[in-house]
C-alpha cells in the first residue's frame, strides 16, 4: 500500500484531480525548484489516488507572458463507482449552494 502523502501541495493536487481530473499552475521560469516540485507532487498525487497521471510543463518562449505552466492531468477514465460518487457529491454541493439563493 502506498504511503499517504502529507505535504500540502500533493494534497492540493489530489483534491483537484479527484474533482476535475486536472491541476494547473503558472510559474516564473526562474523558479526551477518550484516547477520540479509541482511535477513531483503531481506524480505523488497520482500514486496516492492510484491513478495514472501525466505531468507537463510549457516552454516560456511559447507563451506571451513568458511563464511556465505546469499541468497534472489524469490519464484514465473514472470507474463507474467514482463517477456516480462524484455526481452525487456535485448534486449535494449544488443543493447547498442554491439554499443560499432561495428567498425565505
Amino acid at each position: 500500500m502506498a504511503k499517504e502523502p502529507t505535504d500540502e501541495l500533493t494534497l492540493e493536487i489530489m483534491r483537484h484531480l479527484e474533482i476535475d481530473q486536472q491541476w494547473v499552475r503558472h510559474f516564473d521560469p526562474t523558479n526551477v525548484n518550484g516547477i520540479a516540485e509541482a511535477r513531483a507532487a503531481g506524480r505523488r498525487a497520482g500514486r496516492g489516488l492510484q491513478l495514472k497521471v501525466l505531468t507537463h510543463q510549457s516552454k516560456p518562449e511559447d507563451r506571451d507572458d513568458n511563464r511556465v505552466v505546469v499541468i497534472v492531468v489524469v490519464n484514465q477514465e473514472r470507474s463507474p463507482e467514482d463517477e456516480e460518487r462524484l455526481q452525487e457529491r456535485a448534486r449535494l454541493l449544488l443543493d447547498e449552494a442554491y439554499k443560499h439563493f432561495r428567498t425565505p
